[in-house]
């Protein structure tokens, strides 16, 4: 009778069907995945988390749209040596999310090699759903950013 007990409890157990991933951790997933995507310069993977009506602010200021965006991150005008993030957070709202963090990257680019953090936001939004990234904004982070806007003493 024991024996019979545990194996429908055994049988019970696995039976239930497991609770689907929580949206904050699909979309850690997903910029998990948005990295990886840039680092191997995998357009194909980068079309498939950008939303049709993708913009992104770059840290100078420009803004670039969706297929300038995938054409700059896929093609081969930077080799992304490293790149991983921190300080991460998602605020999720129904069918969107603002998902923060601080990217830290070093690369190569134009015969020269780069390393620098990056504050970074995004926001997403869930249609039939599927997340995908609408806009995203990244700001240098740099303790001595108006080092040169100074035009002379204070007086």
């Amino acid at each position: 009778m024991m024996a019979l007990f545990i194996a429908v409890a055994a049988v019970m157990v696995f039976a239930v069907p497991a609770a689907p991933p929580s949206d904050e951790s699909v979309l850690l997933k997903l910029e998990d995945d948005w990295i990886r995507a840039l680092e191997t310069r995998d357009g194909r993977r980068l079309d498939e988390i950008v939303a049709k009506e993708f913009t992104f602010i770059e840290p100078d200021g420009t803004v670039k749209a969706r297929e300038e965006y995938l054409a700059d991150r896929s093609g081969d005008s930077a080799e992304i040596e490293s790149f991983t993030s921190s300080e991460l957070g998602v605020r999720v709202n129904g069918a969107s999310a603002l998902v923060t963090g601080v990217a830290h990257i070093t690369e190569r680019r134009n015969g020269n090699r780069y390393r620098y953090r990056l504050r970074w936001k995004e926001l997403w939004l869930k249609q039939a759903g599927r997340w995908q990234v609408l806009a995203g904004q990244a700001t240098p982070v740099n303790a001595e950013w108006d080092r040169s806007f100074i035009i002379g003493p204070d007086k």
